[in-house]
This record gives structure tokens, C-alpha cells and sequence, in this order.
């Protein structure tokens, strides 16, 4: 059941982003509201009314990475692992972004979050949507002024808060926020974080009602592909050889079928366990290759003295075959039972 769910959301998921992206198109700017960019300055919030608001990079944290993935549900799975040793303990929670051809990756602690905005000022039940400065103000031309210490910079690919010192030329934030047009890119930060209006209720129910229905033809569509393909089988194994439709057949058949699950079940466990090897920056996978028995894999590493680490890394969970460390692209083959 797992594997139907992994496949109906893999093959749904372009027909859903490109639902949301044109009801947020059409109707996500029905309303003005104003934006707030949150730091270390109090926010006086009582007269704003409903208003967006803002993170600084002090946050939250980024990544872009290079991921052998193809949508960002997936490419979320691989962040506590790209995050693994970069950030203090926490409980985090993480958001993928597609851009690129590559994944822009958030890590950030929702309750450290609500915390600080209360502490500013802010008053939760009137927060409409939040943000991150990394979405919002990657393509501004000019560094931006948020107080008279520090400025935004893009630097890296990446929006960062550096001393004002460092910026010949700025724009002040309360200007740049009076014409931002925001993304849909919106984190959510738990219950607490806004006040749920009679429109996002209604934005809600239609992803949901949309949902199912996405999921109603799609599981007609796979149990269609499922039963033609079984008849297809049955209808080989008579031809081939020429036997009658028992029951013998059949079962024989779903037993192969439960092989081969297993098998592959076998392989994702154990390619799984090679993703998550905490890498260090500028390290990567150049290939890898994965059988019944066997996993092949290039890694590169900056360093050749990474190589005991990730050596012991691997002897954890496999049988060594082979490990070639004699440039910065490690070769190593691992076998499993």
C-alpha cells in the first residue's frame, strides 16, 4: 500500500504544483496587505491589521545542493541529512525549492520562530503568510538597509545579513517592502502561527476536494494498469507453456512478484543507508550503481583524510568489497545479504 501511495504521489504531484500555481496566480492577490520584515527590531503590530511578514536569515538556514531527485517533496526527504553536522541540535523542520535544475534547501526551528516574534512584538493571530528574505529578496539589484547596522546582501546565491559597513549603496527595507511582490513560497510554522481566514478556508477545502479527485481517476488508472498487466501475465504463462488457467499458475505467479518486491525493497533500504552519509561541503556522489547483492559508488571529497570516516561510515552496515582512495574521487564496493 506504501508503494502506491510513493507512486500515486510521484505521478500527481506536476498536475497539483501546477494547480496551485495557477489558483495562486489568479486569486492569491485579491487582497493588499502589508509586510513587515522581522529581525531584532519591535514591531508595533496593533494597527496593521492582517499582515505578511518577512524572515531574516538569522532564522533560519540554507543549502543549494545538486539531488538525484526530480520533485521537491523529494528532494525535502534528503535535507536533515545535508543539514546533518552544519547546524546546532534542534528540532527543525525543512523546505525544498526547485530552481535551477538544482534544490534551494531551508532548515529552520518553527517554535524558535513563534518564540522570537513574540518577543518583537507581533501578534500571531494577526500573521497571514511568512516568508523567507532568501525567496523574497534574492533578485533585488541593490543591498538593502534593515537597520543602521547591517544590511542584505545576495551573495552565493544566497541573501545574507552582513555589517552596513560593507554596502556602498542601499535601499532602505520600509521602501523595498511597499513594492515587494511576494511568492508563493510560504512556510508554515504550526497552529499558532496565523489567524485562519474565511479565504484560506476556502483555498483548503478546493486543494483537498481537487486532491481526491486526482487521487479517485489515478487509482482507477492504476488498478486498470494492474489488472491488464496480471491478464497479460496470465495470458504468457498459458501461451508459453501451454498449461490451463489453475491455481497453481497463479500463485506461482504472485510469488515471483513477491520476490522481485522484496528485492527491490532490499535495494532502496540499503542505497537509502548510502545517502545518508553526512557530507561536507563541496562533497558529493558522482555515480552509483546498485544490484541484488552489490552497491557501486564514486564519492568526492575535498579532503583525502575524509577517507577513514568514510570508510567506517560504510563498514557500519556493509561488507567491504573494494575502496579506492588514492585521488579525491573514492571508488568503493559494497556488498549485503
Amino acid at each position: 500500500m506504501k508503494r502506491f501511495f510513493d507512486i500515486l504521489r510521484y505521478k500527481t504531484a506536476p498536475l497539483i504544483d501546477a494547480f496551485k500555481q495557477r489558483y495562486y496566480d489568479k486569486f492569491g492577490k485579491t487582497h493588499s496587505y502589508k509586510v513587515v520584515f522581522a529581525d531584532t527590531k519591535h514591531i508595533e503590530s496593533d494597527d496593521l491589521g492582517m499582515f505578511d511578514i518577512v524572515l531574516s536569515p538569522k532564522y533560519y538556514w540554507t543549502k543549494i545542493e545538486n539531488l538525484p531527485v526530480k520533485y521537491t517533496f523529494q528532494a525535502k526527504e534528503y535535507a536533515p541529512s545535508v543539514f546533518d553536522g552544519f547546524i546546532p541540535k534542534g528540532d527543525y523542520s525543512y523546505k525544498a525549492i526547485k530552481q535551477n535544475g538544482k534544490f534551494l534547501l531551508f532548515a529552520y526551528d518553527a517554535k524558535n520562530i513563534l518564540e522570537n516574534l513574540e518577543a518583537l512584538g507581533i501578534k500571531l493571530t494577526h500573521v497571514r503568510n511568512i516568508y523567507f528574505a532568501q525567496t523574497e529578496f534574492i533578485d533585488y539589484p541593490s543591498a538593502i538597509k534593515i537597520d543602521n547596522e547591517s544590511v542584505l546582501i545576495t551573495h552565493s546565491e544566497k541573501v545574507v545579513k552582513v555589517p552596513l559597513s560593507l554596502a556602498k549603496e542601499y535601499v532602505g527595507i520600509n521602501k523595498v517592502l511597499q513594492t515587494l511582490k511576494l511568492s508563493k513560497n510560504i512556510i508554515k510554522l504550526g497552529k499558532f502561527n496565523r489567524f485562519y481566514e474565511k479565504q484560506g478556508a476556502l483555498r483548503g477545502i478546493i486543494y483537498v476536494l481537487v486532491f481526491l479527485i486526482v487521487v479517485f481517476f489515478a487509482e482507477l488508472l492504476y488498478l486498470s494498469h494492474i489488472l491488464s498487466s496480471q491478464e497479460a501475465q496470465k495470458d504468457k504463462i498459458l501461451k508459453q507453456y501451454s498449461l490451463p488457467s489453475t491455481e497453481i499458475q497463479l500463485n506461482a505467479l504472485l510469488n515471483q512478484q513477491d520476490r522481485i518486491n522484496k528485492q527491490q525493497k532490499a535495494i532502496r533500504e540499503n542505497v537509502s543507508k548510502i545517502f545518508k552519509l553526512p557530507l561536507l561541503e563541496g562533497e558529493y556522489i558522482k555515480s552509483i550503481e546498485a544490484n541484488q547483492m552489490q552497491i557501486s559508488l564514486v564519492l568526492h571529497v575535498n579532503d583525502k583524510n575524509r577517507s577513514n570516516i568514510v570508510r567506517n561510515y560504510f563498514q557500519r552496515s556493509f561488507i567491504m568489497d573494494e575502496f579506492r582512495d588514492d585521488t579525491n574521487d573514492i571508488g568503493i564496493k559494497l556488498r549485503y545479504e
